[in-house]
């Protein structure tokens, strides 16, 4: 067995322990925290707040104001205090204080942890915990986000980068990108909770009272609804062409990018939008979904990202219609791929039409990117990264 145990494991995520959309952090948290002592760390995010956001905010000081959360014995969430502003080096410099000693306060005394990070702006934790091993989990091309200080965020991440112990990166374009800076970068490809998708294929598990009437056959997805990962576009142009197709979308609406209007989505009569829903009530939905949808924007910003959906749309064995994203050319065999609108709308009609029997490939390829299979390779990394550093005597820091 090659799973991380016994360790104190600091996660500095790119997500909010709360959040129904469940991302890598969340999945590496709960898992880790079977072994390890966790302590996850709400995102400070990497842009200030817009005035649209201020009910998060004001969610986000009430968690603040509680304190240090429990969620076992093993797993404690700190909703950090910090200034939302991110173009000042002052403000940054305060904000790495701030959470260090945030930090510090719940670690316990003796802890020589493994600190894993997933965004940049963290970079100046660096060396501030006696860390054993320092983690950069790289999932997204961070400075190519909306409305972020993006010189910065790039030098930040080219720091981390040089000073990292070990790189994970999500896609093949990260891991092409980021490798150049650190020769200990993997590339791990985003999974999915097999186990827990897969119960779209039980017959008795019931199809949710909002959707159960809607008509089929029926588009789905789950996910981000941000202007700047979705082709809103695109999507009302094949809703138009389709009228007799529900869309249901599912998830936050411009969460990371407070300028996004869906106002189009919503005068679209069979597009709709149902908003976030817990992650465990996910399986159900896709269940009623006859094909599922990834109908990303071609982008910069997306041109690294693997989306999870993918698999988890595949481990509930749904034919799947996706825009032609860089990070899914390996597994172009297992999806149709659509340029534009008139693409779009023949691979609905084709994913529609397909023999059911392919379904099962799509399964045993979501059974090969599971989170159980992840975790080991994980650890077998971690493992021989702490074997190396040990050999070689010191860490790295920021200030160095």
């Amino acid at each position: 067995m090659s799973q991380i145990a016994g360790e104190t494991i600091l996660i500095l995520a790119n997500a909010e322990w709360d959040w129904a959309n469940r991302v890598n952090c969340h999945h590496i948290a709960k898992r880790l925290a079977h072994n390890n002592r966790v302590v996850f760390v709400d995102t400070i995010g990497g842009r200030t707040p817009a005035p649209r956001e201020f009910g998060k905010v004001w969610r986000r000081v009430k968690r603040i104001v509680g304190g240090a959360r429990r969620i076992n014995e093993n797993l404690t969430i700190i909703s950090p205090f910090v200034v939302p502003i991110y173009g000042s080096e002052r403000a940054r410099a305060l904000n790495t204080a701030l959470l260090a000693q945030q930090i510090r306060a719940v670690l316990p005394r003796d802890a020589r942890p493994i600190v894993w990070i997933f965004l940049p702006a963290h970079v100046g934790l660096v060396g501030k915990f006696d860390e054993k091993l320092v983690i950069y989990h790289c999932i997204d091309e961070h400075a190519a986000n909306p409305n972020v200080p993006a010189a910065q965020v790039r030098a930040r991440e080219t720091r981390l980068l040089e000073i990292a112990d070990l790189v994970f990166t999500s896609s093949r374009p990260l891991f092409e990108d980021k490798r150049a800076f650190n020769p200990h970068t993997f590339y791990l490809p985003n999974v999915a909770d097999a186990e827990l998708f897969s119960l779209a294929h039980d017959p008795s598990l019931p199809i949710p009272e909002d959707i159960k009437d809607l008509p089929h056959p029926m588009a789905g997805f789950i996910g981000n609804i941000s202007a700047y990962k979705m082709d809103f576009d695109l999507l009302c142009a094949v809703a138009q062409r389709k009228l007799d197709v529900p869309f249901v979308l599912i998830g936050p609406i411009g969460r990371g990018d407070p300028s996004t209007n869906v106002a189009r989505l919503r005068a679209q009569a069979n597009i709709i939008l149902l908003g976030e829903r817990a992650y465990a009530e996910l399986p159900r939905y896709v269940k009623a979904f006859d094909v599922c949808l990834l109908p990303n924007r071609l982008n910069e910003s997306n041109r690294g990202s693997l989306p999870m959906k993918f698999f988890e749309y595949l481990a509930a064995g749904k034919p799947v219609v996706a825009t032609d994203l860089p990070t899914l050319a390996e597994f172009r065999d297992h999806f149709y791929t659509a340029h534009d609108a008139s693409e779009f709308v023949a691979a609905l009609d084709a994913a529609l039409a397909e023999d059911p029997a392919r379904a099962d490939a799509r399964v045993e390829l979501a059974r090969k990117y599971s989170w159980d299979a992840r975790m080991e390779e994980l650890g077998a990394i971690v493992h021989a990264a702490l074997r190396r550093k040990m050999k070689d005597g010191g860490r790295k820091t920021e200030d160095e």
